[in-house]
C-alpha cells in the first residue's frame, strides 16, 4: 500500500515539509527544470524553493528533444563551466529570469545538450561558495552545490536579504535532520560521513 502523501509538498504526511516553508519574496523570477528522476527523489530540493519563492515556476521534464517548454525572453542559465562568466556581473541589472537545472551532474549535462537553446543563453555561475549543507547526498564535484542553495546563494547575491534567504536554507535543514533522523546515526555515519 502506497504512503499517503502531502498534496502540496509531495512528501509522506510523516515527513511533511509544508510547516517548514517560508514564504519568500524574490525580485528575480525562477525557472527550475526539472529532470523526470529528481523529480521523484524523495529528498529533491526544487519543489522546497517553489514552494518557498513568490516568483518560481517548477517545470518536470524528460530529457528529450521536445520536451522543453518555451522560456520566458531575456532569460540566463545559472550554470558552473568554462564558459560562465561571474553571477556578480548581473547586479544592478534589472530582474531576469534565472533558469537553473535540477538533476545530477550527468543529467544536468545531458539537459544542456539535449537542449540548443539553453547553450545558446547567457550563463552565469556562482564563485566562492560555502560547502554545501545537503548532506545526505553525495556529491561528484567538491564546490557541488544543490539547487536549492544555488539559487538561495543567487539571490543573496542579486537581491541582497540574506536573512530572509537563509530561512529558506534552514528549513531544507530541517528536513534533512528529519530525514537523518529517520535513518538513524548508524545508516547516517556509514552511508554519508
Amino acid at each position: 500500500m502506497a504512503r499517503q502523501r502531502c498534496s502540496r509538498c509531495q512528501r509522506p504526511i510523516p515527513t511533511c515539509l509544508c510547516a517548514d516553508i517560508v514564504a519568500t519574496t524574490n525580485t528575480w523570477p525562477l525557472v527550475i527544470l526539472q529532470d523526470l528522476r529528481e523529480a521523484t527523489h524523495p529528498l529533491g530540493t526544487a519543489r522546497l524553493a517553489s514552494l518557498s519563492y513568490s516568483d518560481c515556476l517548477l517545470h518536470t521534464l524528460v530529457v528529450q528533444p521536445n520536451a522543453l517548454p518555451s522560456l520566458p525572453g531575456d532569460c540566463v542559465l545559472i550554470y558552473p563551466g568554462d564558459e560562465s562568466r561571474p553571477v556578480e556581473e548581473l547586479r544592478g541589472q534589472s530582474p531576469r529570469p534565472l533558469v537553473f537545472l535540477d538533476a545530477s551532474w550527468r543529467r544536468s549535462r545531458k539537459m544542456l545538450y539535449t537542449w540548443p537553446v539553453l547553450q545558446s543563453l547567457p550563463r552565469f555561475s556562482l564563485n566562492a561558495v560555502p560547502a554545501s549543507r545537503y548532506r545526505i547526498r553525495r556529491a561528484s564535484e567538491p564546490d557541488a552545490l544543490s539547487t536549492l542553495e544555488a539559487i538561495v546563494y543567487t539571490l543573496q547575491e542579486l537581491e541582497g536579504h540574506r536573512v530572509a534567504h537563509d530561512r529558506v536554507l534552514q528549513a531544507m535543514d530541517r528536513m534533512i535532520d528529519r530525514q537523518i533522523e529517520y535513518m538513524g546515526s548508524d545508516v547516517y555515519q556509514r552511508n554519508y560521513r
